[in-house]
């Protein structure tokens, strides 16, 4: 099945998720082995999908083990992210790979941390290594898979895993909102390539065990003063789900918020495109559609 080309319609995220349908998939997935990488996991081996998890450490407990692989993989490392993919081809149960999540991601301090050091000190860039970089080698590997199996049939279909904070302002690490920015881009740009279908999960704060109880105490309180609450990893493996099996969305970003925002606990954030007749809107429409030639673009030789 041909990836689909770029169509700005929204998701309907109040319709059905068939969870069923990720049956007999196989899934790449980095940053499997906690939080909500290990939410994915379990949920996608449930529905009978076989997951080959690429992590630094392996998790101390899955659903099925025996429909999952581990691999050891830094991500910020190509070599082993390029293990990672051979491994899932060699134990593929269906012979190929259906649907790559990128996923793996850490939390960092902010650029202006240390103003009060007696001299400035570089910003520690680990977390743009991980968190971007290791997103472009997901993507890169993802994209070279999907095309040279592209004669095998079915969809094929890249998650990257953004975040709120890649759509609005906030108090936290400023490196980290530029990295999940950072993705959203990847997402935004090979949308409108035709090779591969490829969206985003963008979501909001969720308490997974990885988060100190006293973090998820104070931080509860503070959005019930402002009339909301966390997300939930139950809802953000319904969305992901959403994007994996419904072959028709292409380029779109999920958020998974609050249940008081939306009934399902995602929607559609509906921000990656402008109106018509905006400014920014015009020169979208003309640069989505620009033939870069030999200046910095594969025009499709290769992924």
């Amino acid at each position: 099945m041909a990836p689909s080309h770029y169509v700005n319609e929204s998701v309907d995220c109040l319709a059905e998720v068939d969870l069923s349908k990720l049956a007999n998939k196989t899934v790449v997935i980095t940053g499997g082995s906690s939080g909500l990488g290990l939410a994915y996991v379990n949920a996608l081996t449930s529905a009978g999908a076989f997951v080959v998890n690429g992590d630094i450490q392996p998790p101390q407990t899955v659903s099925h083990p025996d429909r999952t692989a581990f691999v050891k993989c830094d991500v910020t490392l190509w070599e082993q992210q390029v293990d990672v993919f051979k491994v899932a081809r060699e134990k593929a149960p269906n012979g190929r790979i259906d649907v790559v999540i990128a996923n793996a991601g850490i939390y960092g301090p902010d650029v202006l941390d240390g103003l009060d050091d007696d001299t400035p000190q570089k910003p520690v860039t680990k977390l743009l290594d991980v968190n971007l970089v290791g997103v472009l080698y997901t993507a890169k590997l993802a994209g070279w898979h999907f095309h040279h199996a592209k004669n095998e049939g079915g969809d094929r279909c890249l998650l990257l895993i953004s975040s709120i904070m890649g759509y609005i302002d906030t108090q936290g690490s400023s490196v980290y909102s530029a990295a999940k920015h950072g993705v959203r881009g990847i997402m935004t740009c090979l949308r409108r390539k035709g090779l591969v279908r490829v969206n985003c999960l963008a979501p909001w704060f969720i308490a997974t065990p990885i988060m100190p109880k006293s973090f998820i105490e104070s931080t509860g309180a503070q959005f019930r003063a402002k009339g909301v609450d966390f997300a939930t990893a139950d809802d953000a493996v319904v969305a992901m789900a959403c994007l994996a099996t419904d072959t028709s969305i292409n380029g779109r970003t999920l958020g998974i918020v609050p249940r008081q925002l939306s009934p399902s606990g995602y929607m559609d954030l509906e921000s990656d495109d402008f109106e018509d007749g905006e400014p920014l809107g015009k020169l979208q429409s003309v640069a989505s559609s620009l033939i870069y030639g030999e200046f910095g673009a594969s025009n499709g030789k290769g992924a």
